[in-house]
């Protein structure tokens, strides 16, 4: 055995031990980061509000770049922001001023029929349950005119003929 073969066999052993010792180091401080960051989103404070304040509904639609028609009433606008910005509209309104909505909206999904168990959260209107008819389409990584990057949502009740309740939804990504 040569001089510089004996001396790699020393250092083997430590050397098996060296990298076991810093995976365990790398995976302690991965665990305390993902630690670190549960505690942080536990205290921040939720901003939240429901209304139909005019300074809502506009805040809403121009975070999702959103047209309401003018024959739409609005229901209810909810607000929540923890991390990221989180917007539910409640409209009533015909068939024609959907269509105008979706349209000047720029929402590209086509609505397709949707059945129990519903996964959106309704804010205002009758219970989806109760419904003849839901259908629901989805607009992923849609970008805002000002560059913020959502998830647009839209789920309609078509209660009747003449009405649809519609809610809409924006999650920031």
């Amino acid at each position: 055995m040569t001089s510089s073969s004996a001396g790699g066999a020393r250092w083997r052993p430590w050397a098996g031990r060296a990298i076991g010792l810093c995976v365990l180091i790398a995976g302690g401080l991965y665990g305390c980061g993902r630690a670190a960051d549960h505690a942080v989103d536990r205290m921040m404070v939720v901003d939240a509000e429901e209304s139909v304040r005019p300074e809502l509904i506009r805040e809403a639609t121009e975070y999702g770049g959103w047209v309401l028609p003018d024959g739409a009433e609005v229901l209810l606008v909810q607000r929540e922001i923890i991390r990221d910005r989180n917007y539910r509209i409640a409209v009533t309104t015909n068939p024609a001023d959907l269509a105008l909505m979706l349209e000047h909206s720029r929402f590209p999904a086509v609505l397709t029929r949707d059945y129990p168990p519903f996964t959106i959260k309704t804010i205002a209107g009758p219970p989806l349950e109760s419904s003849p008819r839901v259908e629901h389409g989805q607009e992923a990584w849609f970008t805002s005119s000002s560059g913020k990057v959502m998830i647009r949502e839209v789920t309609v009740d078509v209660r009747d003929a003449d009405t649809r309740f519609v809610h809409i939804e924006f999650r920031g990504v």
